[in-house]
C-alpha cells in the first residue's frame, strides 16, 4: 500500500514468479490436448506414406519424433499463446471456459506472451529445417513434381511455415480470421485437416503423391468437430463483438453445418472405400474398414442427437464421443493398412 498525490491511497499487489513458474505457465497455456489434435493427423500422414514392405505403427524414427515436437509442443503452443495474447483482455474475460486467463493476467503481461509465442514459432521452424535437412530423402524419380522440384527435401519446412502463417492470420488484429464468420472454420480445417497430415506425409514421400481424397475426408471430419466449439463460445464471442461462425449463423445453424460436414466426411470415406482408393487399395485395410462402419454410424447418431437440444455441456460431450469413436476407427483402419504390424 502506498500514498499518492492528494492523500490518495493506492493498494498494489506484488507477485513473485520464478522462471520455473513462468515456464510451467506458458507450457500449460499451450494445451497438451491441442498438441494431440495436431500430432495425430501428422502421425496418420506418416503411416500412410510408408513403403509397402516396411509399413508399421510403432514410432521408431528420430525424424518423426522431432516432427511431432515441431507441430505439438512448439507450433501448437505458439498458436495458443498468440491467441491468448490478443484475446485475454477481451473475449477470454467473458468466456467461462477460459477462467484461467484471469490468473494469467496477474502473472504475465501480454508482451511476455507475445515474445514467448514468437520464440516457440522460431524454435519450431528451426527444428523443422533440421528435420528436413537431416532426415528427409526421396528417390530421384520422385522429385520431378512441380512443388518438390523447387523445394526439394524442404517440404516439411514449407508446410510448417504455412502453419505459422495460419496462426498469425487466425489471431492477429490486422487479419483476425477468428472473427470472420466462416474463415474461423476454414482456418482450422486447413491447419489440422490438410497441413498436419501433409507434414507427416512429406517426411517420407513428395507432396505430389499424397492421397488427396483421404486428406479431404480428414478435413471434413475436423470441420465437423470444430463447428460445435464455436457454438459453445457463442455467448462470450457475441458479447465481445467477435463475428464467429456461431455468432453469424446462430448456434442451431452452426451445428447443422457441422452435421453436414460430418455427413460429407462419411460419404467421402464411403466412396473411397467402395472404390478401393488408397489406402483401401490394401486388402487388409479394406476389410478392417468393413468392420468399422458401425463406429462411423455411431458418430452420425451422436451428432444428430445433439441437434435436438444443444447445450454447452452436450456439445463438449459430443466432441468427446466423436473423438473417441473416430480415434478407435482410424487406429484400427491403420492397423489393417499396415497388415497388423506394430513394428517393422
Amino acid at each position: 500500500m502506498s500514498a499518492g498525490v492528494g492523500n490518495e491511497i493506492r493498494i498494489t499487489k506484488e507477485l513473485r514468479v520464478s522462471p520455473s513458474d513462468l515456464s510451467e505457465l506458458i507450457i500449460s497455456l499451450g494445451g497438451v490436448k491441442f498438441w494431440i489434435v495436431a500430432m495425430v493427423p501428422l502421425y496418420i500422414g506418416w503411416v500412410l506414406a510408408q513403403p509397402a514392405a516396411t509399413r508399421h505403427l510403432y514410432i521408431d524414427e528420430a525424424g518423426l519424433v522431432l516432427a511431432l515436437l515441431v507441430i505439438g509442443p512448439f507450433l501448437s503452443t505458439f498458436t495458443l499463446l498468440l491467441n491468448t495474447h490478443y484475446d485475454m483482455r477481451t473475449t477470454d474475460r467473458l468466456n467461462p471456459r477460459k477462467k484461467y486467463v484471469q490468473v494469467v493476467e496477474e502473472l504475465v503481461d501480454p508482451g511476455t506472451l507475445l515474445w514467448a509465442a514468437i520464440g516457440f514459432a522460431g524454435l519450431g521452424l528451426l527444428l523443422a529445417w533440421y528435420v528436413s535437412a537431416n532426415f528427409v530423402s526421396y528417390s530421384t524419380a520422385d522429385t520431378s513434381g512441380p512443388v518438390t522440384s523447387v523445394i526439394g527435401m524442404y517440404g516439411f519446412v514449407l508446410i510448417m511455415g504455412l502453419v505459422v502463417l495460419l496462426g498469425f492470420a487466425y489471431s492477429h488484429p490486422t487479419v483476425r480470421w477468428k472473427g470472420v464468420a466462416g474463415m474461423d472454420l476454414v482456418t482450422n480445417m486447413v491447419g489440422f485437416g490438410i497441413l498436419c497430415p501433409l507434414g507427416g506425409w512429406v517426411l517420407l514421400q513428395p507432396i505430389e503423391l499424397v492421397p488427396w481424397w483421404y486428406i479431404a475426408t480428414i478435413t471434413l471430419f475436423l470441420g465437423a468437430v470444430y463447428a460445435p466449439t464455436t457454438a459453445s463460445d457463442h455467448d462470450a464471442d457475441k458479447a465481445a463483438g467477435i463475428q464467429t461462425l456461431a455468432v453469424r449463423l446462430g448456434v442451431k445453424r452452426t451445428l447443422l453445418l457441422g452435421f453436414g460436414l460430418q455427413i460429407a466426411s462419411v460419404v467421402s470415406l464411403g466412396l473411397g472405400w467402395s472404390q478401393q482408393w488408397f489406402p483401401f487399395s490394401v486388402r487388409s485395410a479394406y476389410d478392417a474398414m468393413l468392420q468399422l462402419w458401425p463406429f462411423v454410424g455411431m458418430q452420425v447418431v451422436f451428432y444428430a442427437g445433439l441437434l435436438r437440444r444443444p447445450t454447452v455441456g452436450r456439445i463438449w460431450a459430443l466432441l468427446l464421443l466423436l473423438s473417441i469413436a473416430e480415434g478407435i476407427g482410424v487406429f484400427l483402419m491403420l492397423w489393417g493398412f499396415v497388415q497388423g504390424r506394430a513394428l517393422r
